[in-house]
């Protein structure tokens, strides 16, 4: 499977979704409607952190704007609707009409990261924590 799925954290509170190889959105898809199993009966906002850094496609596949929206679809409760995306240049996210690397959804926002320590960064903002 080109996708893989994985809580990112100890209070499970960040699935990631990882890409190895080849890919196409129906593998991405499949991968999430498994990991909603594991946000059965969640009672805590749940964000997603999408890594494209493993791919080994030249492009992104056809239909990008529209798929990358559903990267913050609330599929279930638990969801809440916050996506992070590794792996897509500022200059790739812009042509996917993001503004200053975020994306606006109709369930919230994906925003678009250079590495982990930025996507932690959004987190902890997201939650009104303050890193320190």
């Amino acid at each position: 499977m080109a996708f893989k799925f994985q809580w990112a954290d100890e209070d499970k509170t960040v699935m990631r979704y990882v890409i190895e190889g080849d890919w196409n959105w129906r593998d991405y898809h499949v991968v999430v409607r498994q990991s909603l199993f594991s946000m059965h009966r969640h009672d805590q906002p749940v964000d997603s952190l999408v890594d494209l850094r493993g791919s080994t496609r030249p492009s992104l596949p056809s239909g990008a704007a529209n798929h990358m929206r559903s990267f913050g679809k609330k599929h279930t409760p638990a969801l809440s609707g916050r996506a992070l995306v590794l792996g897509v240049s500022a200059e790739q996210a812009a042509e996917l009409g993001a503004v200053d690397g975020r994306l606006s959804t109709p369930d919230g926002e994906v925003v678009f990261v250079d590495d982990d320590d930025a996507a932690w960064a959004v987190i902890r903002g997201w939650r009104g924590e303050s890193g320190t």
